[in-house]
Order: C-alpha cells, then sequence, then structure tokens
C-alpha cells in the first residue's frame, strides 16, 4: 500500500511538474495581430540595425521625446501630445517589447545597458539632439538611466511614477523575476483581456475613464511575442542600483509627478527623488493612481507645460 502511495504521489508530481514546464515555456497566449487602432492616425516607423521604431511626431518648436509608459505604447501618452504640441516638437516612441516597434538585434539585452541603448538609436536616427525625455513607470526610469549616462543629450526631463528609486516591486511584478513562475504568471495573466482590464483598473483611481477601446489597447499589443516575453526579462533583467547611486551627481533638470493613490510604485518613492535630487521638482497629486497621463491629464498636461518653458 505504502509503495503504491509513494508511486501515485511521484506520478502526480511529475504531471504538475511538466504541466508547469508546458504552461511556462510550451504554451503560447493568442497573439492578437488583427487589432488595427484607431490611433494614432499619423504614427510612422523609423528603422535602425537595433529595432524598427514605431511612433508619432506632432507640432513644432523645441523637441520633446516621451517614451511609451512601461508595458505600454504610445496610446498612453494620447491625452498629453495635442497638448505639449502646441509648443513643441513632440514624438512619442516604442521601445523594444513594447507597442508595435519591432526589435531585430537578437543580441539585444533586457536591462538598463539594452533600454538605455535603443533610447539613443533612436535620437541618433531620428536626429533629435538634445531633447527633454520623458518616460511613466518603467520607461520614466529608463528616461533617468540615459540622463545619468548621457547628461550632455538630455535638456530636460519629465518622470511621471518614475521606476528607479526602489530596488524591489510590487508582488504582481516581483513574482515574475522567478524562472517557471514568472513565465505563467506572464503567460495566464498579462495574456488575458480580463486580466487587462482588472490591472487598468488597479492604476486608475478614476475608473469610470477606463472605456472598452482603452482595455483592447491595454491588452492586445502586449499579447505580440516580443512584448509578452519582455515582461519578465525586463523584470529580471532591470537594475535600479545603478539609478539610485546615481541620482546625487544627476543634474539635468528634473519634473517628477506622483500619484498619492499609486498601486505600483507608491508615493514614497517620490519622497525619495525629493531626498537625493534635491534639484528635482517633486510634486504629489491627490486623487491619482499611477496611469498618470489617463487618470489626471489635466494635472499632468499643465505641470509638463510648465516644466518645458524652463528647460
Amino acid at each position: 500500500m505504502r509503495t503504491r502511495t509513494l508511486v501515485v504521489l511521484a506520478t502526480t508530481l511529475t504531471l504538475l511538474v511538466c504541466a508547469a514546464l508546458y504552461g511556462a515555456y510550451g504554451y503560447r497566449p493568442a497573439r492578437q495581430s488583427g487589432y488595427r487602432p484607431a490611433y494614432p492616425e499619423h504614427a510612422q516607423f523609423l528603422e535602425t540595425p537595433l529595432a524598427r521604431f514605431h511612433y508619432v511626431k506632432q507640432g513644432t518648436g523645441s523637441p520633446v521625446v516621451l517614451l511609451s509608459p512601461g508595458a505600454s505604447w504610445v496610446y498612453g501618452w494620447r491625452r498629453q501630445l495635442p497638448e505639449l504640441a502646441r509648443e513643441h516638437t513632440v514624438y512619442v516612441v516604442d521601445l523594444p517589447g513594447q507597442g508595435f516597434t519591432t526589435l531585430k538585434d537578437r543580441g539585444f539585452t533586457w536591462d538598463l545597458d539594452g533600454m538605455t541603448e535603443a533610447i539613443g538609436a533612436f535620437l541618433d536616427a531620428a536626429g533629435i539632439e538634445r531633447p527633454a525625455l520623458g518616460g511613466l513607470s518603467w520607461s520614466g526610469g529608463w528616461a533617468l538611466a540615459y540622463a545619468q549616462r548621457h547628461p550632455g543629450r538630455v535638456a530636460g526631463l519629465l518622470l511621471l511614477a518614475p521606476s528607479g528609486a526602489a530596488t524591489r516591486d510590487t508582488w504582481v511584478y516581483e513574482i515574475m523575476k522567478y524562472p517557471v513562475i514568472g513565465e505563467l504568471w506572464n503567460n495566464w495573466f498579462y495574456a488575458d483581456r480580463s486580466s487587462s482590464l482588472e490591472a487598468l483598473k488597479r492604476i486608475h483611481v478614476h475608473q469610470d475613464q477606463v472605456t472598452e477601446e482603452d482595455v483592447d489597447a491595454f491588452w492586445a499589443p502586449g499579447t505580440l511575442d516580443d512584448n509578452l516575453e519582455s515582461q519578465y526579462l525586463l523584470e529580471r533583467g532591470l537594475d535600479w542600483r545603478e539609478t539610485i547611486a546615481a541620482m546625487p551627481r544627476t543634474t539635468t533638470p528634473a519634473l517628477v509627478v506622483w500619484g498619492r493613490q499609486d498601486t505600483v510604485n507608491p508615493v514614497g518613492q517620490a519622497r525619495e527623488f525629493r531626498r537625493l535630487m534635491p534639484g528635482a521638482r517633486v510634486h504629489e497629486l491627490d486623487g491619482c493612481g499611477h496611469a498618470l497621463t489617463t487618470d489626471c491629464p489635466r494635472q499632468v498636461n499643465r505641470l509638463l507645460a510648465d516644466f518645458l518653458t524652463s528647460v
């Protein structure tokens, strides 16, 4: 009887391990490659050896480059683009692993080296010399890292709830650092439309502003192979100890904006920017979540526009 029980347990364990490995590495969620967004109307592509960058450009004046929010694409800046384009030439770009940019260099590394290299590749190919550089969440951290590495290339920083001030994330993201578990979580959670709806609600205080179009725009591009894999590869590769250590030496003028109800990067991280980068202009917005560009666009637009007049 004991031997039979051990055999059953061993068989069950083997099946569970095989199922987990298949779910992590064999199963691939359906790609929503047929998704055709209504926005933006004038998207462009820029060919470089590193990637075929998807971006939109609008306006005239001093250059502003906005990096698509982490795990999102240019759609995330739709409330800011027309406002800032009144006074500036505004570029919004998807970096590798985001939106509709296609990675070409298969030696690309999903870390600060890779993401800052991608920013430089886009700026060089587009002929942008010294822009104000902005980002939200992960992309805010990438913008910060790029300015720390290349201070002469950046006129100012627009950082909305940026990564870069803490070495650990909330458990929803931290779990992706673990092999097998991370792939499983990514394949079954982030590739699911209903989960995308819940994720959007979590990062908005004003949940009534989240539309069905927004859900599709957030979910569908994220099912593309490079985008899906980049989620856990970036979570494992990004090391924010570099940006934290460099903060006291960061002289690029910086605007830092945070929502007090942020459920992804807690607002306490804003105070770390204030402490470590005393020259930064730090604003905390009450009644705003992590998705600042869509949750509180009026306040954000005003702060961005005012800051850009000084850089």
